[in-house]
């Protein structure tokens, strides 16, 4: 009963419905977010912001733990609110591109790697899940960085 009055855990649904949300709505109306911003379309704009944040904040996050505990609860805030928001971002720019892509290969890798960190980062940090979960999470940053390189050269190569 406790873990419902966090109001941590009731910003994070509403982050995860809004997202799930604006995922629906552009599966039904994907012409929404088809525009270009300089030389790329807006969604790929979304997805470097929120790529970017996981994948420089992530170490950042795991060095100032250790040197300034006293802070530890402000750092898991900034590191949660930001990645739910990042997630959204990477999932507008998933969602837009499954329905125009037929085969998205390290794209779906990727969705899959951010889905996991994103799952079990808030069922850890609401002791949801048992310490185990903790060892997938931290694979899971793993296989984040390995896919995005892998995803980040490929692209590269079709330029």
């Amino acid at each position: 009963m406790e873990r419902l009055r966090d109001l941590d855990l009731w910003i994070s649904i509403i982050i995860l419905l809004f997202t799930v949300f604006l995922s629906g709505i552009i599966i039904v109306d994907r012409f929404w977010f088809s525009f270009s911003v300089g030389p790329l379309l807006f969604t790929h704009w979304l997805v470097l912001i929120g790529g970017l944040w996981i994948a420089f904040v992530t170490p950042i996050y795991y060095v100032l733990k250790h040197r300034r505990p006293k802070r530890i609860k402000a750092l898991i805030r900034i590191r949660m609110f930001g990645n739910l928001v990042a997630f959204l971002l990477i999932s507008v720019h998933f969602t837009y591109w499954v329905i125009y892509v037929s085969f998205i290969g390290t794209g779906m890798a990727l969705f899959v790697a951010v889905l996991t960190l994103a799952v079990t980062g808030l069922l850890q940090r609401f002791a949801m899940m048992r310490s185990s979960g903790r060892y997938i999470h931290i694979s899971m940053t793993t296989a984040f960085y390995l896919i995005l390189i892998v995803h980040i050269l490929s692209h590269m190569m079709h330029l």
